[in-house]
């Protein structure tokens, strides 16, 4: 896939893209860029889990704070995750159930990591939004156990009970004046939901 267009403008926006072949080079790419002696959070991310990045990150000795931590992973050095779609236009779009993930990529946390797959990359924020509730939830609620409607039918029923994955939505246009640097590994491979 050709990555230059949205590229540049990701760049155009603030932040630092990178064109990675495919996950070996992306995952090589974070351990190039986060420190040894620096704290890494997460969310739960299926493409993180794809890359096995947790796993070469403890093995070198990184302190690392996953979701069951949130608290410490909103206040780690680098956070990784990835987005549940980019827009062609550049615009990073994630819905949460509990706003963890969400919290640490804009505020908090320092230096961020997005890793994305191609088959993440959208039109615009409309076939995000589409793409989301229609197709990321119901992977991650069948994925998690969740009894939710799109569990069950594979549609989004804008749900509202307890067990309801789609609590806060977030589109990133820049980076936030807090974050000092925010790559986007744009990777040329189908990771994720």
């Amino acid at each position: 896939m050709d990555f230059s267009d949205l590229s540049k403008k990701l760049a155009h926006r603030g932040f630092i893209p990178v064109i990675c072949k495919d996950k070996a080079e992306a995952t090589q790419k974070i351990l190039s860029l986060v420190p040894v002696d620096q704290t890494v959070g997460t969310g739960g991310s299926v493409t993180l889990a794809q890359l096995d990045v947790k796993t070469a990150l403890a093995a070198r000795g990184n302190v690392f704070f996953d979701r069951n931590a949130y608290q410490s992973a909103a206040h780690a050095d680098w956070f990784l995750s990835s987005a549940n779609a980019l827009t062609e236009g550049g615009d990073i779009v994630n819905i949460d159930g509990s706003a963890n993930r969400v919290s640490s990529l804009i505020f908090g946390v320092p230096n961020v990591i997005y890793a994305v797959g191609k088959n993440k990359i959208v039109k615009d924020l409309d076939a995000a939004i589409e793409r989301i509730r229609n197709y990321t939830c119901h992977l991650n609620a069948v994925r998690l156990g969740k009894t939710t409607p799109c569990a069950v039918t594979g549609k989004c029923a804008y749900c509202t009970g307890k067990e309801c994955m789609c609590n806060v939505t977030t589109i990133v246009h820049h980076p936030t004046r807090y974050q000092e640097k925010v790559y986007v590994l744009l990777i040329d491979e189908d990771l994720g939901y």
